[in-house]
C-alpha cells in the first residue's frame, strides 16, 4: 500500500477522557502525510469524552478529513465493543481500505503508518510491529518499564515482534488490516471470550482460515499505558486466570500452541 491509500483510525473507549488529548495528538503526527478518517464508539462513558470529541471534530489544527462518533449501551465483552467500530468501519472502506485500530488511553508511535503501510497487501493483509510498555515513576509520568525507580527487572519495555510471531500475541494497535477482511456483519474480533479476544482472533484469522500476518520490526508503532488505574491489567484478578485458560484451550482446539499444555 502506498501514501495514497485512505486509512481508518477505529477507537472504542470508555470514559478516557483525560487521555484523549495525548492520544490525538500522537494520531495527528503519525497521520500527518496520509488521507485518514477516524471511527470512535463511545462505550457508554459517562465523563466528557463527547465534549472532547466534538471540539475535536470541530477543530482547525487536525487532518483528519472526517470523524463519526457514536455513543452505544455498555458492552458485555471487549470483543463486541471493538466489533461496532469495525461495523461502522464497512461504510467507509471503499475510499478508507485500511484500518488503524487505535486503544484511546495510549499513545500512537510515529512511525507507526509509515513503517507498517509499504507492507500491507493483499498477500499480507495484516502486518504488525514492534511496541513498548509504559509504567507511572514516583512522579506520575508514564515512562519505559526500566525508567521506573526501583525496577530492577531485566524487561526495559520494549516488546519485539520477534518475541510475539509464534503465539500472535500483539494487540490491535500494534497493526494494520485490510478492511476487507472485516465480514459484512462486522464481527471481526472474537465474542465468545471477555478479554484477549485480539489474541484468539490473531491466532483463529492465521491457524484457521488461513491469513498470512507479517511481522515488521525495528521501530515503535505504540506506547501502551500497562497497568493504568481502571484498565484490564490493572484489575487482573482470579477470574482473569479462568480467562486466560479458556483462552489457550480455545487456541489449541483451533491450532496446536507451542509449549501449551507444559510438559510435566
Amino acid at each position: 500500500m502506498d501514501s495514497s491509500t485512505g486509512i481508518q483510525v477505529l477507537i472504542s473507549s470508555y470514559n478516557c477522557g483525560e487521555y484523549l488529548e495525548d492520544c490525538f495528538d500522537s494520531i495527528e503526527v503519525a497521520l500527518s502525510n496520509y488521507k485518514w478518517m477516524m471511527v470512535f464508539c463511545d462505550d457508554a462513558s459517562t465523563d466528557n469524552t463527547k465534549t472532547i470529541i466534538n471540539n475535536y471534530s470541530l477543530s482547525d489544527d487536525t487532518n483528519c478529513r472526517a470523524v463519526v462518533y457514536q455513543k452505544f449501551e455498555k458492552a458485555s465483552t471487549i470483543g463486541i465493543a471493538k466489533n461496532r467500530a469495525c461495523s461502522l468501519a464497512l461504510q467507509h472502506r471503499a475510499q478508507y481500505p485500511v484500518i488503524c485500530f487505535m486503544d484511546s488511553d495510549d499513545t500512537m508511535g510515529a512511525e507507526r503508518i509509515s513503517g507498517l503501510l509499504p507492507e500491507l497487501s493483499e498477500d499480507y493483509p495484516i502486518v504488525f510491529g514492534d511496541f513498548i510498555e509504559q509504567q507511572k515513576n514516583e512522579n506520575g509520568e508514564w515512562v519505559k518499564s526500566e525508567e521506573v525507580e526501583g525496577d530492577d527487572s531485566s524487561f526495559d519495555g520494549y516488546i519485539a515482534t520477534s518475541t510475539r510471531t509464534e503465539h500472535l500475541t500483539f494487540g490491535p494497535w500494534a497493526t494494520l488490516v485490510l478492511a476487507s477482511l472485516i465480514p459484512e456483519n462486522g464481527v471481526f474480533f472474537r465474542e465468545d471470550i471477555l478479554n484477549y479476544d485480539d489474541i484468539l482472533t490473531w491466532w483463529t484469522l492465521h491457524h484457521r482460515d488461513g491469513v498470512a500476518i507479517k511481522a515488521v520490526p525495528g521501530f515503535i508503532t505504540h506506547y501502551q499505558k500497562f497497568n493504568r488505574a481502571g484498565s484490564l491489567f490493572d484489575d487482573y484478578s482470579d477470574e482473569d486466570g479462568d480467562i486466560m485458560l479458556d483462552l489457550w484451550e480455545k487456541k489449541t482446539a483451533i491450532h496446536p500452541v507451542p509449549g501449551y499444555p507444559a510438559e510435566e
